[in-house]
């Protein structure tokens, strides 16, 4: 196996080298190494295959960790899901649940330093009462009080996120390889990609801010000349234009957060690794990420609920809009927190299937599991077809 190559490299049993292909086990599969000193990570396998050889006369994939070292199902992704929360709870659904009360608990404590007339914003919101609601009663302080308390809650939110997907990260890699990461450990072997993480969000925002400007700005022009209902159909057809591309790019990139923590550093080389991975693949990742994000939705819907139920109980009659909006701040960051999780787990999976199909990371692996000495992130040495030498 030639891990530093700039193409893919062709599975075993797959000379033509074709996407997908996992035939027939390299060569010394299940041959210990010889006595000219430790096997190199292309050579060493990840422990003897138990039992006879299948039906095809393969051996079976070894399981090191939470999966096989072979090519995923969505099924094998869902159970590795789940099976490195039970692993890795405290750096994964602890540290996430701890991480996304942040930023709940600082918008809760400015909503009460500023006084917000929550009675005033309900009678705003509803369309019997919203008519006789002023600005000044809305919104009583000066308009760069509310910038500064939205751009403070935002960067609280993105270091939030980076927190949940660093970590995460980490803990899914680990336990393909049935290690163990503590809270601890799971934060700093994420530091740098963290880092890293929350600078590429950064990018996402300013572009993202750019995308929606030029529209908004066209459609601003054109109201002199075309009206503002014509330029508010034009600025509405444009995004509805853009929305599908944008789509396509995000899935494209999905990749990137958790390649900059499981390869070594570099945006430029996590979008290209990224983009490399999900050629051939948008739909299989768009239908894997839709399912999950329509059972987290239900999930989270039921949980919500649950809450209201439990608040109304406990607080009867007598609850105040505060009490109200305070529990389902607390709680929907709860279920942002589990979700958020779950799904970043599941593209660190869906990374190192795209990896094993592509890039066969699965002998990389085989041979890291002897080996003690590798980087403490399985495969984060491992080369693919996007990455440069050197």
């Amino acid at each position: 196996m030639n891990t530093d190559g700039d193409s893919p490299v062709p599975g075993p049993g797959d000379p033509a080298g074709s996407e997908g292909g996992w035939g027939q086990p390299p060569p010394g599969w299940n041959e210990p190494a010889g006595d000219g000193g430790p096997a190199g990570r292309d050579q060493r396998p990840a422990r003897q295959p138990h039992g006879p050889a299948g039906p095809s006369g393969q051996w079976p994939a070894p399981r090191p960790g939470v999966v096989e070292l072979r090519p995923l199902g969505f099924a094998d992704l869902l159970d590795a899901t789940f099976a490195v929360v039970r692993r890795a709870p405290l750096a994964t659904v602890a540290n996430a649940v701890l991480a996304q009360l942040l930023p709940a608990l600082v918008a809760l404590l400015l909503v009460q330093r500023l006084d917000v007339p929550l009675a005033v914003l309900e009678r705003t919101l509803d369309p019997d009462t919203a008519g006789s609601v002023s600005w000044a009663e809305a919104f009583p302080h000066p308009w760069p009080v509310y910038a500064g308390t939205a751009v403070a809650v935002l960067t609280l939110q993105l270091l939030a996120n980076v927190l949940v997907v660093g970590p995460a990260a980490v803990a899914g890699m680990r336990a393909v390889l049935g290690m163990p990461t503590g809270w601890g450990q799971g934060l700093a072997l994420a530091r740098g990609g963290m880092l890293r993480i929350a600078g590429w969000h950064v990018l996402l925002g300013a572009a993202a801010m750019v995308v929606v400007a030029v529209p908004v700005a066209v459609a601003l022009l054109l109201a002199r000349s075309v009206g503002l209902a014509v330029a508010a159909l034009g600025l509405l057809g444009m995004l509805l234009v853009l929305a599908p591309l944008a789509l396509w790019i995000a899935i494209r990139i999905c990749l990137v957060p958790t390649l900059l923590v499981t390869r070594p550093p570099g945006i430029r080389r996590a979008v290209r690794s990224s983009w490399s991975l999900t050629h051939g693949s948008w739909w299989r990742i768009m239908g894997i990420l839709l399912v999950v994000a329509v059972v987290l939705g239900i999930l989270g819907g039921v949980l919500s609920q649950l809450a209201a139920v439990v608040g109304g109980q406990l607080f009867g009659s007598a609850a105040t809009t505060d009490a109200v909006l305070s529990m389902a701040i607390v709680v929907n960051a709860l279920v942002g927190a589990v979700g958020m999780v779950l799904t970043q787990l599941m593209l660190t999976m869906l990374q190192v299937d795209l990896r094993i199909r592509r890039e066969r990371l699965d002998l990389v692996l085989a041979a890291e599991a002897q080996d003690p000495r590798n980087h403490p992130i399985p495969g984060y040495g491992a080369r693919g077809a996007a990455e440069p030498r050197g």
